[in-house]
């Protein structure tokens, strides 16, 4: 488990907490072909599982990252879990606590992250849809602009050949005053 993958040499710095409580523990939880027997075994792997149960619940893993080959002996996806019978194979546990029927209480979404697990896959696909979004906007937008260039350049056109009644002028010059002849009906 804390090997590196490329020299199968264990990292002092991540197994030697862990080694050091099966030491601390004595017992048979010091003796690595007995530990599994000692009671408080469980406990302290479970607190592992708890561990890789929130790493799966934050990256969704596909099966297929578990390894198909090139782990250690017996570790591999498609290799059977020894002594436990009936037969499973490795890949068929790289799943959520919750698919095998528990939970740990300090993992237990909030009402926030249940939002997020719901809304995740819209997102996901937004975003591969934003580009095409972008596009159809900008062309959009493009011709929004052409036409309305067209629309205004016709419209002064057309106001260069009409003239209306309507838009004679309301007050008249000086010139215009001599020839009225203003009549009353008193």
């Amino acid at each position: 488990g804390f090997a590196s993958p490329l020299t199968g040499i264990a990292d002092a710095s991540q197994s030697s907490m862990h080694n050091a409580l099966h030491i601390y523990m004595n017992g048979t939880m010091s003796q690595v072909q007995g530990s599994a027997n000692d009671p408080i075994f469980l406990l302290h792997h479970a607190f592992v599982d708890s561990i890789f149960e929130q790493w799966l619940r934050r990256h969704h893993p596909l099966q297929e990252v578990y390894p198909e080959a090139n782990a250690p002996i017996g570790h591999n996806r498609e290799s059977y879990m020894v002594p436990f019978i009936p037969l499973y194979r490795n890949g068929d546990f790289f799943i959520s606590s919750r698919d095998l029927g528990y939970d740990y209480s300090n993992l237990q979404e909030s009402e926030w992250d249940i939002f997020q697990d719901y809304i995740k896959p819209y997102l996901e696909q937004a975003s591969r849809i934003w580009p095409w979004l972008i596009g159809a906007a900008v062309v959009g937008f493009a011709l929004t602009a052409v036409l309305g260039v067209l629309t205004s350049l016709l419209c002064r056109r057309r106001k260069k050949h009409r003239l209306h009644e309507e838009k004679q002028p309301l007050l008249m010059g000086k010139e215009d005053y001599h020839s009225l002849l203003y009549q009353t009906h008193l």
